[in-house]
């Protein structure tokens, strides 16, 4: 994902880490290899992040690499931990593959009162950088033929993208539930979104 997108993976993974330096307990939804769990450690020396992934072989990659990660092979909509026991829960660039509806309750229900979360993933961009976009995704797969590894990530993905209305119903719900301090914040030219909330 850092080549793919020029290195914005960096920057967005910097700001989701940010926004959870303060959290003692955290979980990483959708952690894949870990790469976003080592961000968070790396500014929160005294955090515990448990990493949650539906890809097993992801999570085997994590686990050779040796970080302190608490691991779970399991599904975002149905989280198998109690009530009320994560500071924090982040998902990054799980929220166009779930039902939002499913996965924001299940967020909500294992966080704390005052616990934050942070949405992120990528969104449709508007007016020029549309095509630009457009056609960014056609070399994409051109160098997926190349790369094998690549086509399973990126054959499908713009389709994906332009479906899913996952930022604007994630805000609907989050405002409907009355969270408190819920922000949108868009990067890279309207091509990702973070979004973050507190719940009371």
């Amino acid at each position: 994902v850092y080549a793919a997108t020029f290195g914005q993976d960096k920057v967005w993974k910097k700001q989701i880490a940010y926004n959870l330096k303060n959290s003692k307990i955290i979980l990483d939804l959708g952690c894949g290899t870990g790469i976003l769990s080592t961000a968070i450690q790396k500014v929160n020396n005294f955090g515990v992040v448990y990493g949650l992934d539906l890809n097993f072989k992801y999570l085997q990659v994590a686990l050779a690499k040796k970080i302190d990660l608490s691991i779970l092979n399991s599904n975002a909509e149905v989280l198998p931990f109690k009530d009320e026991v994560f500071d924090s829960v982040v998902a990054s660039y799980v929220p166009k593959y779930t039902h939002i509806n499913k996965m924001l309750n299940e967020c909500l229900r294992v966080l704390k009162q005052n616990g934050t979360l942070v949405l992120h993933d990528f969104t449709y961009p508007a007016g020029l950088i549309r095509v630009i976009w457009k056609s960014y995704f056609l070399l994409l797969k051109l160098v997926s033929n190349i790369i094998p590894s690549w086509k399973d990530v990126f054959m499908e993905l713009d389709y994906l993208i332009e479906e899913s209305k996952w930022l604007i119903e994630c805000m609907n719900i989050l405002n409907a539930k009355s969270m408190r301090f819920v922000t949108c914040t868009h990067y890279t030219l309207g091509t990702a979104a973070i979004v973050v909330a507190q719940k009371k």
